[in-house]
């Protein structure tokens, strides 16, 4: 009588922790496709340039692991801006696909968490008016900031710590995130 009892009681555990399983790897708590379009003028190079981006991608967001406050952030995506300058009509592309990825989140204090987080594929990309390629980014980043969450769990009311930004890992030819947006812009639009 004893091994049934204890067969049974294997079987149940056995379900309980298959079932525990599939809750660990739940649905995100939010998962979005997304897509868009943005128009935008600045002169901050010292020179007018316009602006034109279409993008997309899908944006989850997961629980915490082990009661993190704070969900994590998941976002595939793609994008092109075409650059123009409008007193002489050169233009270049700017395009990207990645992923970005929290990896680990940890409290500082108070309400300050600090991220370690991953962004891989090809995440910046310049082509010239000719279709030349001139700067092409791939591989991944592995870095670290902080974010004060003011308390709540609403991602959107997050505050970045300015001077927190730490490159923690450079895994592939990453020139256009050493680059000088307006050195560039200003070779390829003057």
């Amino acid at each position: 009588m004893r091994a049934p009892r204890r067969f049974l009681f294997a079987l149940t555990m056995l379900a309980a922790s298959t079932q525990a399983i599939g809750t660990a790897t739940a649905e995100p708590l939010v998962r979005e496709h997304y897509s868009g379009t943005d128009s935008f003028d600045f002169d901050d190079c010292g020179f007018a340039i316009h602006g034109e981006s279409t993008f997309s991608g899908v944006f989850m967001l997961k629980a915490g692991h082990g009661g993190d406050p704070t969900p994590y952030w998941f976002d595939n995506y793609q994008y092109t801006t075409v650059y123009s300058n409008p007193s002489n009509g050169k233009w270049y592309t700017q395009s990207g696909n990645g992923l970005y990825k929290d990896l680990h989140i940890t409290l500082v204090s108070g309400t300050i968490y600090r991220f370690v987080a991953i962004e891989s594929g090809r995440p910046f990309q310049i082509r010239d008016m000719n279709g030349r390629l001139v700067l092409n980014d791939r591989g991944s980043l592995r870095y670290t900031f902080m974010v004060d969450t003011l308390g709540d769990n609403d991602p959107e009311n997050d505050v970045f710590i300015e001077g927190s930004f730490e490159l923690l890992a450079d895994n592939g030819p990453h020139p256009g995130f050493y680059a000088d947006f307006c050195e560039l812009a200003a070779d390829l639009l003057l």
